[in-house]
């Protein structure tokens, strides 16, 4: 049985597995669905249903969360309720880089991700019943002069990615290294086992 117990959005699931590899982590990952932020309601459902169902086996052992504490209007209390921790920053791209490193990047009207953003939430769900039409692209991103996407180099996006990205959203891109440093201090700390984990 694995040490610890994590359920994370597949936004970052490369990212993170790449990072448990390297370190070597004892770690069992449950991954959800990207997108479940887009309705609140089904986000705290399936959370939920799933911690209750990687706790069943063993109740001193609880899942903790990769979703950072802004993934949800109300997630410190509910993760608080649920008696498990989440990642120590607000959301997904905080957790590349740090809430105040992400702040500057967003600034000019610049919109940063990640490629899995583009690749699962942008390109992934392109006109499909669930995900946005033409029309939902110019709406969420005609405030914006610059898509910035962090990649850290683990599966660069392709020309044809980016170009039919650009298609969809009608705004520049530009692609810019970045490493895993503040993410891999996160995962660690996340990962650690709880005293009575480690008394049990």
């Amino acid at each position: 049985m694995a040490g610890t117990i994590l359920i994370g959005c597949g936004i970052l699931q490369e990212e993170v597995e790449h990072i448990v590899k390297a370190e070597g982590l004892d770690v069992d990952i449950q991954w959800l669905e990207v997108g479940l932020h887009d309705n609140i309601e089904k986000m705290e459902e399936v959370l939920d249903e799933t911690i209750r169902a990687q706790r069943e086996p063993d109740r001193r052992r609880a899942p903790k969360l990769l979703f950072g504490c802004g993934c949800l209007p109300e997630m410190k209390a509910f993760a608080e309720a649920r008696g498990v921790r989440t990642l120590a920053t607000k959301n997904c791209l905080s957790a590349l880089v740090g809430e105040e490193k992400l702040k500057e990047l967003e600034q000019n009207r610049t919109l940063v991700a990640s490629p899995g953003w583009v690749r699962k939430m942008w390109l992934g769900r392109a006109g499909t019943a669930l995900g946005w039409q033409a029309d939902d692209f110019r709406l969420q991103f005609g405030r914006y002069d610059l898509i910035l996407v962090l990649d850290p180099g683990l599966s660069p996006l392709t020309d044809e990615e980016i170009i039919t990205c650009f298609d969809l959203i009608q705004v520049p891109i530009e692609v810019r290294p970045c490493d895993l440093e503040h993410l891999r201090r996160l995962l660690l700390e996340l990962a650690r086992p709880a005293p009575e984990e480690k008394r049990g």
